[in-house]
C-alpha cells in the first residue's frame, strides 16, 4: 500500500500505550493532530504477576481495531535507559570528513562490538568557518542489535510496519527545540564563552526519569532510577495499602482524608529524586564551565502529582514551570479531547516521534535496523520486477513464435546462390567439432591454472602470521638487559671489545645470552594458566635457598625487597578458552659474583629484576601503531603475559678462551651468537697466536666465571594492530583510575589525620 502523508508516534510505556497520529498542514509546517488514543494495561508491566508479551500484545490489537495505521509511516520509541548515548567535540575539519572521525569515535566510544549495536549520529550546533566545521558537537546513539529487535517484535506480531525507532529522550528534545523553546539560537551567532541559557527537561516515567538538558543545540541527558511506581510502592509499603489502593491515593492525595499522611509517606521519594537531579545538574555544570540553567519542565503523568512541582521549585531554587498544552500543535478534534488534554503530558514522546517522521524536528537519527529498510524497499520494487519479468517473458514467447516459424521454412535440401543447406549444415559441424575441442583443451589449461592458484593462495596464506611473530621477536628482544659499558662502544662504531679490560669482563656483566627458543600453540591457554600462575606468583617472592645465600654473603634476607610490580600480568589476561602461544626461552648469564649475590642480584633474583620486570612492566615498547603517532605499547597490550622463570640450575664454573687473532668477521658472527668479541663456545680453543708466546696468550685470554641456566616461559595471544590499541587504551585507563583512587585515598588518610 502506498504510504501517505500521515505520521503514528507510538510509545509504549510501563503503565499503558500512547498514540499520537499528525499531518503537516498545507504551509509544510503546522502540525496538526487527527487522531489519538491513549490504552492504559490491566496492570503495570514491572509487577511480578503481569506478563508484559501478553499485555503489550492485548493494547496492540485494541488498539488496531480501533484506528487503521496501513499506509502510514510509523515511529516507535525504546527506553533511553535501554540505549547508549556519547558525546564529544570534533576537532575543526572539513565537513565531508566529519563522517570518518565518527566512524573512528564508533569504535573507541562504544563498549560492545560494532556487529552486534545499531548506531546512528548526529551533529548537534556548530557552524562552518572557512571551509571547516567548528564548535561542534557530536551526538553517538546506540542500541544493541537483540534489544532492537526485541522492542520490534510486538509491532512485528501486530503486522505493524515500523518505519523510526527513536530513544525517548531525543523524542522529547525535538519537542523541546520545536515547541517549548520560544526561538532557537542561530548555530553561527553562538559565543562559545556565552551561550545561550538552558533548560531542564524532567520527563517521569513509570520506573525512571529521563533528564535533559538543552540549549536548543547542545544536548546532555541522563536516565534516573526514580519514576512514579516509585511513589506508590512506598505509599503502598508506608500505609499497608494495596498497589490499587496506593495508585488511586497517590492521583487524589489532596482529597483523600489524611493528606498530610499521604505526603509524609511519600518524602523519602521526594528527597530521593531531588538529591539524583541535584547531582546530575551538578555534574553538568562541572563539565559545561560557561552554562547556565533558566528553568525546569516537567513532563509525564507523573508530573501531576501534588505538591511535586512546589517541592522541586523550593529544594532547587529554580523556577518549575507548569505546561497544560503544546502550543504548536493544532487539530481541534485531538487537543480539545479531555482524554488528550488530560494526559497532554505523557503524549511528549509521541510527539516528539511524529516530528522527526514528519521531518521537523531537530534529531533526525534512526535505529531501525538497515536489513529491514532494505527488505522493505524490494518488497516495495517487488510489483514492479513481476512487471518488468512479465513483459519480458510475452517478448520471449513472440520472439520465439517467430523463429520457430521461420525455421519451419528451412529445407536442408534448399539451394540459395548454389549453396544447400545440407553442405552448411556440414561446415558448421566441423566448426563445432573444432570448437569443442579447443574448449576442451582451455578447460584443461583453466584447471591448471586454477590448481597452481590454489596452490599459491596456500603459500601466501602460510605466510601471513610471520609479521605477528617478526613483531614478537623485535619487541622481545627490547626486554633483555644490554651492558651499558659495551652498549656504548659499541653505538660508538667500534667492532669488538676486549674481556681482558676489566671495563668490559664477563663477570657481574649485565646481560642475557639466548640459547634456545621454542613455541608451543594451544588452543586453550587456561590449562598452562591453571599450571603456571602459582609458579609465576612465586617467582617474586624470596625463597629460603635465596635467604641462605644472602646470609652467607652478608646480607640480612629480611631487609631485602622484591622491587618488580608483579601486576603488570593483568589478573588471567582473559585466557580463558583463549587460543595462543606459550614462548619458552632458554638462556643464561654471567651476572653472579660475590659481589652481586651481596647486593642480592645474582642468579634467578638478576633474571625477575631485569628479563622478568621488563616484560611485566617496560611500557615504552615501539611498534607501528597505524595513523597513531603514539607507537609506545607495553608487553601485555601485544598480548605477552605470565612471564615465568619454570626451571634453573645449580651456579657453575665456565672455562671462556678468548682468541685475540680471530678476524673481525669472525668475532661479529660469534658477537651475534650472544657474545661480544671474539670469544670461543662452550670448549676450550687453542688460540692463533704465535706457539712461541702460547703460554702468555692463553694466560691472559683465559677466563674462568660463574655461569646461570634457566628457563622461561610466557604467553602469547596474538593480537592486530586494532587490538593491540584498544587493549592500550583500557590498560591506560585503569592505571589512570587506579592512581586517582589512590590519590583520593591519600587525601582522604590525610584528611583525617589533620
Amino acid at each position: 500500500m502506498a504510504k501517505t502523508n500521515a505520521v503514528w508516534g507510538i510509545d509504549l510505556g510501563q503503565c499503558g500505550l500512547k498514540a499520537l497520529r499528525c499531518t503537516l498542514d498545507s504551509d509544510g509546517q503546522t502540525i496538526i493532530a487527527d487522531k489519538h488514543d491513549f490504552i492504559e494495561y490491566p496492570k503495570i508491566l514491572g509487577q511480578p504477576e503481569a506478563d508484559p508479551e501478553e499485555l503489550i500484545h492485548e493494547a496492540l490489537v485494541e488498539f488496531l481495531s480501533r484506528n487503521k495505521v496501513a499506509g502510514d509511516r510509523v515511529a516507535i520509541s525504546v527506553s533511553g535507559q535501554a540505549g547508549l548515548s556519547r558525546f564529544f567535540k570534533p576537532p575543526p575539519v572539513e565537513p565531508s570528513k566529519l563522517p570518518e572521525i565518527v566512524k573512528y569515535e564508533v569504535k573507541q566510544q562504544i563498549p560492545f562490538p560494532i556487529e552486534d549495536v545499531i548506531w546512528d549520529w548526529q551533529q548537534l550546533g556548530g557552524a562552518v568557518v572557512e571551509g571547516r566545521t567548528q564548535d561542534a558537537e557530536v551526538g553517538l546513539f546506540a542500541m544493541k542489535r537483540d534489544a532492537v529487535f526485541r522492542a520490534l517484535k510486538p509491532f512485528d506480531d501486530a503486522e505493524i510496519a515500523v518505519d523510526v525507532v527513536q530513544l525517548s529522550p531525543l523524542s522529547i528534545f525535538n519537542v523541546v527545540c520545536h515547541d517549548i523553546i520560544d526561538q532557537l539560537p542561530d548555530p553561527e551567532d553562538i559565543d562559545p564563552d556565552n551561550p545561550p541559557e538552558s533548560i531542564v527537561v524532567m520527563s517521569i516515567g513509570t520506573d525512571t526519569t529521563d533528564l535533559i538538558v538543552t540549549n536548543g543545540l547542545r544536548l546532555w541527558m541522563r536516565n534516573i532510577p526514580i519514576g512514579g511506581n516509585h511513589f506508590t510502592r512506598h505509599l503502598s509499603r508506608e500505609l499497608k495499602l494495596t498497589q490499587a489502593k496506593a495508585e488511586q491515593l497517590k492521583r487524589n492525595a489532596r482529597q483523600s482524608e489524611n493528606p498530610k499522611a499521604v505526603f509524609k509517606a511519600m518524602r523519602p521519594v521526594f528527597n530521593d529524586l531531588v538529591n539524583e537531579v541535584q547531582r546530575s545538574l551538578q555534574f553538568f555544570l562541572r563539565n559545561e564551565k560557561t552554562a547556565t540553567i533558566s528553568e525546569i519542565v516537567m513532563l509525564g503523568n507523573a508530573a501531576k502529582l501534588p505538591g511535586l512541582r512546589q517541592y522541586l521549585n523550593k529544594q532547587l531554587e529554580m523556577d518549575v514551570a507548569k505546561i497544560s498544552e503544546f502550543s504548536k500543535l493544532k487539530g481541534n478534534e485531538v487537543v480539545s479531547q479531555p482524554s488528550f488534554s488530560s494526559n497532554v503530558l505523557s503524549f511528549a514522546t509521541c510527539y516528539g516521534l511524529c516530528l522527526q517522521a514528519l521531518k521537523q524536528g531537530a534529531i533526525s537519527t534512526n535505529l531501525l535496523p538497515r536489513e529491514i529498510e532494505v527488505e522493505r524497499i524490494i518488497r516495495a520494487k517487488k510489483p514492479w520486477v513481476l512487471a518488468s519479468v512479465s513483459l519480458l517473458s510475452l517478448g520471449l514467447v513472440l520472439s520465439y513464435f517467430f523463429s520457430t516459424v521461420a525455421w519451419w521454412k528451412v529445407n536442408p535440401d534448399f539451394e540459395l546462390d548454389g549453396r544447400k543447406w545440407k553442405e552448411s549444415i556440414s561446415q558448421v559441424k566441423s566448426k563445432s567439432s573444432q570448437s569443442s575441442s579447443l574448449v576442451a583443451k582451455d578447460a584443461e589449461l583453466k584447471a591448471t591454472q586454477d590448481k597452481l592458484d590454489l596452490i599459491s593462495q596456500e603459500l601466501v596464506s602460510a605466510s601471513e602470521d610471520k609479521g605477528g611473530w617478526i613483531e614478537v621477536y623485535s619487541a622481545l628482544s627490547h626486554a633483555f638487559p644490554q651492558d651499558p659499558a659495551i652498549k656504548e662502544v659499541l653505538d660508538a662504531g667500534v667492532q669488538t671489545v676486549d674481556p681482558r679490560d676489566e671495563k668490559f669482563g664477563f663477570e657481574d656483566r649485565q646481560e642475557i645470552y639466548i640459547d634456545h627458543i621454542e613455541s608451543v600453540f594451544h588452543e586453550d591457554l587456561s590449562t598452562w594458566v591453571s599450571t603456571i600462575k602459582p609458579v609465576f606468583e612465586k617467582q617474586f617472592s624470596i625463597t629460603e635457598e635465596e635467604m641462605d645465600e644472602a646470609q652467607n654473603a652478608g646480607v640480612d634476607a629480611d631487609s631485602v625487597d622484591v622491587d618488580v610490580d608483579s601486576d603488570g600480568a593483568d589478573g588471567d589476561g582473559g585466557l580463558t578458552e583463549t587460543p595462543g602461544w606459550v614462548i619458552e626461552i632458554r638462556a643464561h648469564h654471567f651476572h653472579n659474583s660475590s659481589e652481586s649475590m651481596a647486593q642480592f642480584n645474582a642468579g634467578k633474583r638478576f633474571v625477575v629484576n631485569t628479563l622478568i620486570n621488563n616484560l611485566l612492566n617496560k611500557d615504552d615498547v615501539e611498534l607501528p601503531a597505524g595513523d597513531d603517532p603514539d607507537r609506545m605499547f607495553k608487553y601485555s597490550d601485544l598480548g605477552i603475559l605470565y612471564p615465568t622463570i619454570t626451571r634453573v640450575t645449580d651456579f657453575k664454573d665456565k672455562l671462556i678462551i678468548y682468541d685475540p687473532t680471530a678476524s673481525a668477521l669472525d668475532q661479529k658472527a660469534r658477537r651475534g651468537a650472544g657474545a661480544h668479541g671474539p670469544i670461543r663456545g662452550r670448549q676450550p680453543v687453542t688460540p692463533l697466536a704465535d706457539p712461541d708466546e702460547e703460554e702468555d696468550v692463553t694466560a691472559e685470554a683465559t677466563f674462568s666465571v660463574r655461569e646461570y641456566n634457566f628457563v622461561v616461559q610466557m604467553a602469547w595471544v596474538p593480537r592486530s594492530p586494532e587490538e593491540r590499541l584498544l587493549a592500550r587504551e583500557e590498560r591506560r585507563k585503569a592505571e589512570a583510575e587506579a592512581a586517582q583512587a589512590a590519590a583520593d585515598e591519600a587525601a582522604a588518610s590525610e584528611t583525617e589525620d589533620q
